[in-house]
């Protein structure tokens, strides 16, 4: 898919996009990921009747280089410029681990100003992380540390991440082959800074109450990045959630069960254009 490249303030931002409907899609990928591996989805949202994007996050794929003491709002700035340059207004998200985290911060900075979410496996409180990553967590928030961090990531070949993807339980080695090998190209062409951002990763469980977009939550119950439970725990605090359990999926579903996944998420946007439909209706009646 051809992707594109839009000046603003000094930066940039990389992304793709498909269709020309009136409701806006943006898709957020998560963490050491890119738009490539959303780009399958980005045709069939279009052919639904979606205005379809797909952003490169700062620091992965192609976009602009993190700062090494960067927090999520770097992250949340350089998305909402991009947005503002594409005049993007009442979007609807789809984020993926991290890509969920910044889906539901934008939401609750911009009360009112997102149509609905769709959230895959997302991240939103850092106690959800497994062992490893809670160590992780705890020494990257030692300067030293998050230096030897980065010089490890920078310096791993491709092949150990590829590799890497068939240690312990995990679902991306079902994936078919391209996005298997593009998630291994993501986690090497990453800017390395990206470590330090699980550092910086926050609790948004206290305002969650606060977002009141429709929200669909789908996640794979055998996740070992992210707690399973937290993610019944998230359907709950969210006033307008439902959930979707993908029982044999880790924390990749929507890259093994794309049919499924497909037909969830359109099932989902379709009620909600619907129900906009409907109060708009009765509004003017």
């Amino acid at each position: 898919m051809e992707t594109k490249v839009i000046q603003f303030d000094n930066t940039y931002a990389h992304y793709a996009r498909a269709g020309e409907g009136e409701q806006s899609v943006i898709i957020l990928h998560g963490w050491a990921a890119s738009l490539r591996q959303w780009e399958w989805f980005l045709p069939i949202l279009a052919h639904a009747g979606y205005y379809a994007y797909a952003v490169d996050l700062l620091g992965h794929g192609e976009a602009p280089p993190l700062s090494q003491d960067h927090t999520i709002q770097d992250y949340l700035d350089h998305m909402r410029r991009w947005m503002e340059a594409l005049e993007i207004r009442q979007p609807i998200f789809i984020g993926h681990s991290m890509g969920g985290y910044l889906s539901l911060q934008y939401a609750l900075d911009n009360p009112g100003a997102v149509r609905g979410l769709v959230l895959v496996d997302p991240l939103y409180n850092y106690h959800q992380f497994d062992k490893y990553h809670q160590h992780a967590r705890r020494l990257l928030g030692k300067p030293e540390m998050l230096k030897v961090g980065e010089f490890v990531y920078r310096l791993a070949p491709a092949w150990l991440f590829e590799a890497g993807q068939n240690w312990g339980p995990s679902d991306i080695n079902r994936a078919p082959a391209p996005l298997r090998q593009q998630a291994a190209r993501d986690h090497k062409r990453a800017d390395p800074h990206i470590i330090q951002t699980i550092a910086v990763i926050g609790d948004l469980s206290p305002h969650l109450t606060q977002v009141s977009a429709p929200t669909l939550v789908t996640w794979g119950c055998q996740d070992q990045l992210l707690s399973p439970d937290s993610f019944e725990t998230l359907v709950d605090l969210l006033p307008a959630a439902q959930g979707h359990r993908f029982e044999d999926a880790c924390h990749h579903p929507h890259l093994v069960s794309t049919k499924v996944f497909s037909e969830l998420a359109l099932s989902f946007l379709n009620r909600l254009e619907d129900d906009n439909l409907k109060a708009a209706t009765a509004s003017t009646g």
